[in-house]
């Protein structure tokens, strides 16, 4: 199963193998029908691989190269490593992008982050944030840094691009365990979205 969100909407997508479930909303910039933004998740064996992707700029222009993105993310598997190899190959094709590309299971996260798109992973009694590096996939050479956290149930993981306002974080923010992913996903983005450009929230949800 996938969750894919290249328009405004809701996905949600769950695996009880992985233990995680997962849910999305996304929004284009306002003056657009289309977005440049892609939220996805697919199931790997006893993982579940998510990403969020930002390909520069928006419009239509934006959203071909998330569609390339998208069919490179339905034809991936493997390792993250390989994964991103894939990724990477196919935003050489595009204006390139920024990306959060993850594989969860029931006691880890393995991730990458490169670019503005920021996201944490929060327990009852901390929130932690990613470390990112800087970079444009499919536009210039460089190592991504592969990071591994351990997870302890409950575990909340948000990813957003950088239509979100940089004022949102989920740090205290108690309300986050009270919601569904999708009702969390939407309220981030309906009260922090840019709409001078596309807007985007992935929730995943250890359960």
């Amino acid at each position: 199963m996938k969750l894919q969100v290249e328009k405004q909407g809701t996905g949600r997508q769950a695996r009880e193998g992985s233990g995680w479930e997962v849910a999305a909303y996304s929004r284009p910039h306002w003056l657009e029908k289309v977005n440049g933004d892609l939220c996805y998740a697919k199931e790997l064996d006893v993982h579940v691989m998510v990403a969020v992707v930002d390909v520069l700029g928006h419009g239509e222009g934006a959203h071909q190269g998330a569609v390339v993105l998208a069919r490179a993310l339905r034809e991936a598997g493997g390792s993250l490593q390989e994964i991103y190899a894939v990724l990477n190959k196919a935003a050489s094709q595009t204006r390139g992008c920024a990306l959060f590309l993850a594989m969860l299971d029931q006691k880890t996260i393995e991730y990458i982050l490169i670019g503005n798109i920021r996201g944490w992973v929060l327990t009852r009694k901390d929130t932690e944030a990613l470390i990112g590096q800087p970079g444009i996939v499919g536009k210039k050479m460089f190592d991504p840094v592969f990071r591994r956290l351990e997870l302890s149930a409950p575990t909340l993981l948000l990813a957003c691009t950088d239509g979100i306002k940089r004022s949102f974080s989920p740090a205290g923010s108690p309300w986050l365990w009270e919601e569904t992913g999708e009702a969390m996903a939407r309220r981030v983005v309906e009260k922090y979205g840019i709409a001078e450009d596309d807007a985007s929230v992935l929730v995943g949800r250890h359960i």
